[in-house]
């Protein structure tokens, strides 16, 4: 479980391969209509997120979806619970996708952070909802 690592690249141009290891990871849950739900990812390893994929599949228009990076259990002395950072916010999804975004410039994240999805669902049908992270893990 690499953690404490120094190495955080200013933009892509920085990045060496020797550094990172590829460590994709997703998520996906039935959303159930109406509702808000959290779908939450423990990193145990420290890394870069260089973007994404979501998948949904019966959304309504309407849905959408706010980014996260949490501090779900207290270790950065913050409160447990404590939204960090929030990088996209209301960002509306079609009923039916399957898209892919990547940053302009890798964004560290620490071992023992969570990325947290919120998942707003404004219709009458539950929704299938997945995102693909790309992770790279920090190794030195």
């Amino acid at each position: 479980m690499p953690t404490g690592t120094t190495y955080n690249p200013p933009n892509m141009n920085y990045v060496v391969k020797s550094a990172l290891l590829f460590d994709a990871q997703g998520v996906s849950a039935t959303i159930t209509a109406g509702q808000v739900q959290n779908l939450d990812y423990l990193l145990s390893d420290d890394c870069l997120i260089t973007g994404a994929s979501i998948i949904t599949n019966n959304g309504n228009y309407g849905d959408y979806v706010s980014f996260q990076i949490v501090d779900t259990t207290g270790f950065t002395g913050a409160a447990a619970g404590t939204v960090l950072n929030q990088f996209a916010t209301n960002w509306h999804l079609p009923p039916n996708a399957d898209d892919q975004f990547d940053v302009a410039y890798p964004a560290k994240l620490i071992a023992g952070l969570t990325v947290r999805v919120v998942y707003t669902s404004t219709g009458g049908s539950d929704v299938f909802f997945a995102i693909n992270y790309k992770f790279h893990k920090v190794l030195v």
